[in-house]
């Protein structure tokens, strides 16, 4: 009795022959594969059709294929489903429920995560055999590990996959599959010159002719330390130099206070100490008397047992916008009674030679608390919108001769700072509502450290950044 089942030829809609890098991607044996790297180099049809093999290699299994938002793969993802997905392995395509069941009952379920903060916790009640993220770099590193933990599905012999592709960018992603690069993570670069049998005549000329220098060692050549763009605040390199500078800890001694008590912001301090900034603490829900709890901390903590001489002022500074004023006129109601405290546990912490000599100068400590107002007027109006712009590109000018916190959240949180220039010629820096909704959480970690640095003295004082 003849078969009745039909063969069908997926090479004819996908041959990764025509490109060695896919090939690559298709047969790397670890778990967390990462693909691509440039514009035009194969990465949503490898992540399309890795998973449409995976489905055919073990029956009854599950894939989730998700960009972003929804408008993103419906434009980019969706037209490539289509073309490769052949209708003849599949029983039920439901595009309501955005689910594709094949003949041999494997799915994929496909879409948008979402645009909020949370959206992913939605995704959470599959268990899949694998999951493709395209352009894995607009999602946050939280999101990938919780659908990471989804990887379950429970069939015999199954082996577990998920897939990404992306531009390249800084972050999570460059700090798990290039920087650090663990035994189950791999990365297949791949470029438009890989996929040129795929490409339409010309496509790589015309990019050139579009992109900025810059663009193009990112995007064409897949170059991971040409990212950025030319509205970034801080250049990549820049911010790379400080993370790896070491710096001794000298004068002045300055506190940066983000402040946040609601959802999923966080409260930052960072104490600066010279041209050395480090994140003391981070939290989220503590209230505005709490924080100011946590600002007294670090003077007693770090700042106090390490008095040298020269220290004869804590300067607090704080994003008094919002609910940080609360946090300043609480700081401000206990400054005088910090202030006496410090004063006496210096005297008693230094030698009695060094506490005759302050004695005789009669030295006391101070702490001036200082209120950073965002949208205040700055000194130079000229050029500067705000207060906001004008620190922010102060810590552009500085950033040669800082040593910054060594730590990849950081330098993302700072590459997603953008500027523009207004009608009257003056910088602006984009909202931090806009960067979270790219960036996917508030850059609060960048914030306090900025404000920490920040120069916010009257004009008549010296500026002391170069201290």
């Amino acid at each position: 009795m003849e078969s009745t089942e039909e063969t069908v030829d997926l090479s004819a809609k996908y041959d990764p022959r025509t490109n060695k890098r896919q090939m690559l991607f298709h047969g790397a044996p670890e778990m967390y594969k990462l693909f691509g790297g440039a514009m035009g180099g194969g990465k949503t049809a490898a992540l399309i059709n890795e998973g449409n093999q995976l489905n055919l290699d073990y029956p009854g299994n599950f894939g989730l294929l998700i960009r972003k938002t929804w408008p993103s793969f419906r434009d980019t993802v969706l037209p490539q489903v289509e073309k490769y997905i052949d209708t003849r392995l599949v029983a039920d395509w439901n595009r309501t429920e955005k689910y594709i069941i094949y003949k041999n009952l494997s799915r994929i379920r496909y879409g948008g995560m979402g645009e909020r903060s949370d959206d992913w916790e939605k995704w959470m009640s599959g268990e899949y055999g694998w999951i493709a993220i395209d352009q894995a770099e607009q999602f946050t590193e939280l999101e990938f590990r919780m659908l990471a933990t989804r990887l379950r599905l429970n069939i015999p012999g199954i082996r577990y996959f998920f897939l990404l592709s992306c531009n390249p960018n800084v972050g999570w992603i460059k700090e798990l599959f290039i920087e650090r690069a663990g035994k189950d993570y791999v990365f297949i670069p791949s470029l438009p010159t890989d996929n040129l049998a795929n490409l339409p005549v010309g496509y790589v000329e015309r990019m050139r002719n579009v992109l900025t220098p810059q663009q193009q060692q990112a995007l064409l050549e897949g170059n991971w330390e040409a990212v950025g763009e030319p509205d970034n605040v801080y250049t990549y390199a820049a911010v790379q130099k400080a993370m790896k500078q070491e710096r001794k800890a000298t004068l002045p001694v300055e506190l940066g206070v983000d402040v946040a008590r609601f959802g999923d912001d966080k409260t930052v301090i960072v104490l600066r100490e010279g041209l050395r900034a480090r994140i003391y603490s981070q939290a989220q829900g503590h209230d505005t008397m709490r924080t100011a709890g946590e600002c007294w901390r670090c003077c007693q903590d770090k700042v106090i047992p390490k008095w040298k001489a020269g220290l004869d002022r804590i300067t607090i500074k704080v994003d008094a916008d919002g609910i940080g004023g609360a946090v300043v006129d609480r700081l401000k109601e206990q400054r005088t009674e910090k202030e006496a405290l410090y004063t006496d546990m210096i005297l008693e912490m230094v030698g009695e030679k060094e506490r005759e000599e302050l004695g005789k100068r009669a030295y006391k400590l101070r702490i001036k608390i200082v209120e950073i107002h965002g949208s205040g007027k700055p000194k130079d109006p000229i050029h500067f919108k705000n207060v906001r712009a004008e620190i922010h590109w102060g810590m552009r000018e500085l950033l040669d001769d800082l040593d910054l916190p060594d730590d990849r959240e950081v330098s993302a949180q700072m590459m997603a700072l953008k500027h523009k220039t207004n009608s009257a010629g003056q910088i602006v820096i984009v909202p931090k509502e806009e960067i979270k909704e790219k960036l996917g959480r508030s850059p609060d970690d960048a914030e306090a450290i900025i404000y920490a640095l920040a120069d916010v003295r009257p004009k008549t004082e010296p500026r002391i950044w170069r201290a």
